[in-house]
């Protein structure tokens, strides 16, 4: 015969403290502003890199400031994730 199995009480409390599951939030919407930044920045890259690459090359005369644009968000959105961090540190 099988022992029986002590059943482990099961908890609500999260496994974070909750100033924790608070900058863990911000972490995660910080994260994904990033990525999409991220993003952005290299589809910028690649449509550059294209119009370089193609037998006649133009660039359309606003490229430069969309570029820049993508960079200061990328760069605001690693800056973000950088603070959050000392968070945990």
């Amino acid at each position: 015969m099988r022992p029986s199995r002590r059943a482990i009480p099961v908890t609500h409390r999260a496994l974070l403290p909750e100033r924790s599951c608070i900058s863990l939030g911000k972490t995660v919407a910080a994260l994904r502003r990033s990525r999409e930044a991220l993003v952005d920045l290299e589809g910028q890259l690649d449509d550059l890199l294209v119009r370089l690459r193609s037998p006649e090359p133009r660039i359309d005369p606003a490229a430069p400031q969309r570029l820049a644009r993508s960079k200061a968000e990328a760069s605001a959105a690693m800056a973000s994730l950088h603070t959050l961090g000392s968070l945990f540190g």
